[in-house]
Order: C-alpha cells, then sequence, then structure tokens
C-alpha cells in the first residue's frame, strides 16, 4: 500500500506541476487569446482603459501559476520524500483547492474542466498527505 501511494503521490505531483508550468506559460503568452477563447471574457473588461490593467493583473497571476510550477519540480524530491518544501507544496495545491471551493459556493457552478481540475487538485492534496504520513511512519 504506501508503495503504491508513493507512486501515486509521485505522479500526481509531477503531473500538477507541469499542469501549473503549462498553464501559467501559455497564460502569460496568450493573455487575450485565452481569456476571450477559454473563458468568453473580453480581455478589454467593461471600458476599455481598463484592458490593459486587467490583463497585466492577469498575466500577473499566471507567472505565481508558472512559478508554482517550477516549485514543484525544483523541490520534487524533497517534496515527496517529506522535507520541508512538501509544506509550501500542500499550501500552493490547498490554497487552489479552497479558492475554487469558494468561488463554486458564492460564484455559482464552475464548467466541467474546472470541476475536473478542483477534482484532481483535492486528490493531489490527499496522496501527497498520505504520502508524507507513509514516510513519516516508514521512517520511524
Amino acid at each position: 500500500m504506501t508503495s503504491a501511494i508513493r507512486w501515486l503521490a509521485s505522479v500526481f505531483q509531477l503531473g500538477y506541476s507541469l499542469m501549473l508550468l503549462f498553464v501559467g506559460i501559455a497564460g502569460v503568452l496568450t493573455a487575450s487569446w485565452e481569456l476571450s477563447t477559454i473563458f468568453g471574457v473580453s480581455s478589454q473588461g467593461s471600458l476599455p482603459e481598463h484592458g490593459a490593467t486587467f490583463l497585466s493583473q492577469y498575466r500577473f497571476l499566471k507567472s505565481l501559476e508558472f512559478s508554482a510550477g517550477i516549485f514543484g519540480l525544483v523541490w520534487r524530491k524533497a517534496i515527496l520524500a517529506g522535507n520541508p518544501p512538501v509544506l509550501m507544496f500542500l499550501v500552493i495545491v490547498g490554497a487552489g483547492v479552497t479558492a475554487r471551493t469558494v468561488s463554486w459556493i458564492f460564484d455559482g457552478q464552475p464548467s466541467w474542466p474546472f470541476i475536473a481540475f478542483l477534482v484532481l487538485e483535492a486528490i493531489t492534496f490527499v496522496l501527497i498527505v498520505l504520502n508524507l504520513r507513509s514516510y513519516r511512519v516508514v521512517s520511524r
């Protein structure tokens, strides 16, 4: 069971980190296209003079997503070994799950791909916690 948890945690941790990396950089490079195509949002916002500010903020948030992906990849071995970077990784994943859940409660149900992201993120969180717990038990 422990080896299966470790393998699943490894696969999900890698997948989540790569997803953050690629979705983040794609959003930075294609913000206008992404907003209009995926979200149906005009990059100009409600007033044209606010469009640049909106895009700037969107790209900034996407750069944080990219950075979190880099973090997950750089610290991958330490995260999976239960070393201190695992706590930051859990904060990143847990904050994302929390934000999506709060949004669903207050803003309404998102489209199915974003529900799938929520579920996969929650599974990633649980697997990393289980991996951390199994590592602590084995190493005693």
